[in-house]
């Protein structure tokens, strides 16, 4: 069963759902696993639901509000959060959800930081360079960084991370984002759980030339790529697609720094000796 954690409730309203889902458990007096049976499912279930791990269905979530009261609070929130806040297409929900389930991630990115490893500073500037509303900017950064402790909670995910050295050169144009982005890649680099390797610009043309993409393991389904563009993405199934996409990326760490190397770099940029 998930430790209870902090909750941010701000952060998202799946969030808010998990906070509003623990407090009203705890005045009924119930522990995730009462609440798990009662339900037929398992404490381990509504514990991942509480920390925003997992996103419970609306039919589970009326049921939560059944035994806990029928306030209808966690209905409301759940309706709120599947319509409004995630606001995101239906593509991406589906990336989202396997991207939680796995137990290994492998990505690609040639002009950006990958979305896991971007700072607070940098998803702002990438969102303002793009001319989104204010408002669609706080929701997507609330967003992303909720996104992100998936790396840092308890049974991680192994995380791949092949950055183009294209992307870190381009920081050396905004000050005020470089120093955070390239000190938050340095403290996520030293998880047992992530490598980085930079794949430099000398090493010419590489294997992956065509666009960022994501590999997942995910238990039960086996492999899967997530492939992305500037408005939209696709999950990719195929077997022969997904060995492909493998073996490119395989072929692409030949080329790309080791992990110690790729430390060595960013501490180059940042100007440490």
């Amino acid at each position: 069963m998930p430790a209870a954690k902090e909750l941010d409730p701000e952060a998202s309203l799946w969030d808010l759902f998990g906070a509003h889902l623990r407090f009203l458990r705890k005045l009924a007096g119930m522990t995730q696993q009462d609440l798990g049976s009662e339900l037929h499912s398992t404490g381990s279930f509504v514990g991942q639901i509480e920390t925003a791990d997992r996103r419970p269905s609306p039919e589970f979530a009326a049921d939560l509000d059944r035994v806990l009261g029928q306030t209808g609070l966690l209905v409301a929130t759940a309706f709120h959060a599947y319509r409004l806040a995630d606001g995101q297409p239906g593509w991406f929900e589906n990336f989202t959800e396997s991207e939680r389930q796995a137990t290994r991630i492998r990505t690609f990115q040639p002009q950006t930081i990958p979305g896991l490893l971007q700072c607070e500073d940098y998803v702002r500037a990438l969102l303002h360079h793009a001319r989104f509303s204010p408002a669609t900017i706080e929701s997507w950064v609330a967003r992303r960084l909720g996104r992100q402790r998936l790396l840092t909670k308890k049974e991680a995910p192994e995380y791949w991370a092949a950055v183009d050295e294209a992307a870190l050169i381009r920081l050396k144009h905004d000050p005020q984002v470089a120093e955070p982005q390239l000190l938050h890649l340095l403290k996520m680099s030293e998880l047992s759980n992530v490598v980085l390797e930079v794949v430099p610009m000398d090493c010419g043309l590489h294997p992956c030339m065509d666009g960022p993409f994501v590999l997942l393991t995910i238990p039960g389904r086996g492999e899967c790529a997530y492939v992305d563009s500037m408005i939209e993405g696709q999950m990719v199934t195929e077997g022969h697609v997904v060995a492909e996409k493998q073996r490119r990326y395989d072929l692409l760490r030949a080329e790309a720094l080791s992990p110690s190397r790729s430390r060595r770099l960013l501490l180059d940029l940042l100007e440490i000796k």
